[in-house]
């Protein structure tokens, strides 16, 4: 990603926000890969099975990648490399992941590189539509190899007890995404993406699931963990210079409905993201 698409990033690297990609495994953040991987998970070392994972961010999606593929080699890539990726790796004794800076327009690989392809809410970031990245993922995965893709629906998040404060809090983030050029409905808008950068739909499969928190811990966890970056993360920070919000004092009112809501003994919310498995064909 180029320097002017960092600039983009509404999240930031604050560690409110890695709190949350630190948390992310194959399990709970990209469940409808597994049964793709299952072909690969047994594959001798002479397959030379090869995996990316694209906008790695702290690794630990591309860590689980490694240990349910142990005979392939997985590389996971981001335009701002963090120094935690790497040391996680070798504290789990994985051999077979390695990390690099690189941007997803403009691979440092060579055509037909990869058996697979993993993006987990990246594509939301780029600037929209981002058929260009998707164009140079294709053009790296080898004929017959998948890209998997998911990506959040912020308009479809769903909350309980009804907040203003916390609907308020929606349209600022999405207005927010859209001022830096990006597109928070990035989820529904998947499979179109694809099928603008030349895959045919019947090579495409869509899916969808959700993060759902619930119980006191996991409320805690997540408004918490909102009411925070909402305060001290790049999204508050853009929010303000957009003129989203006014300032400071209106960013204290969307972090305080998080907090309110952490308190509410039946609070529950529902995070959609869309999801598409691309089988790459080439002619």
């Amino acid at each position: 990603m180029s320097s002017s698409q960092e600039k983009a990033y509404i999240h930031g690297h604050h560690p409110s926000v890695l709190k949350s990609h630190n948390w992310r495994t194959i399990e709970n953040s990209a469940a409808y890969i597994i049964p793709h991987l299952k072909p690969y998970a047994a594959a001798q070392p002479s397959a030379a099975v090869a995996v990316l994972d694209a906008g790695c961010g702290p690794g630990t999606l591309t860590c689980d990648l490694a240990e349910r593929l142990p005979n392939a080699q997985v590389t996971g890539i981001d335009y701002v490399l963090l120094d935690t990726a790497a040391p996680l790796a070798a504290s789990k004794g994985l051999k077979n992941v390695t990390f690099q800076q690189a941007d997803i327009f403009n691979l440092p690989f060579e055509d037909n590189s990869f058996d697979i392809i993993h993006l987990h809410q990246v594509l939301q970031h780029l600037p929209t539509p981002p058929i260009a990245a998707i164009k140079e993922l294709l053009r790296v995965c080898k004929p017959g190899g998948i890209i998997a893709a998911r990506e959040a629906d912020f308009a479809s998040f769903t909350w309980y007890p009804e907040s203003e404060a916390l609907e308020k809090w929606n349209r600022v983030y999405q207005a927010t995404a859209q001022y830096t050029g990006t597109d928070p409905l990035a989820g529904r808008k998947l499979h179109k993406w694809f099928m603008d950068a030349g895959v045919k739909r019947e090579d495409i499969k869509c899916t969808s699931s959700c993060w759902t928190y619930s119980s006191p811990e996991e409320r805690e966890w997540w408004g918490g963990m909102w009411a925070e970056r909402t305060m001290k993360s790049s999204f508050g920070e853009l929010a303000v210079k957009s003129k989203v919000v006014s300032g400071v004092e209106e960013l204290e009112e969307l972090a305080e409905g998080w907090t309110k809501w952490v308190g509410e003994e039946a609070g529950w919310i529902m995070v959609p993201s869309g999801e598409v498995t691309v089988t790459v064909a080439k002619n």
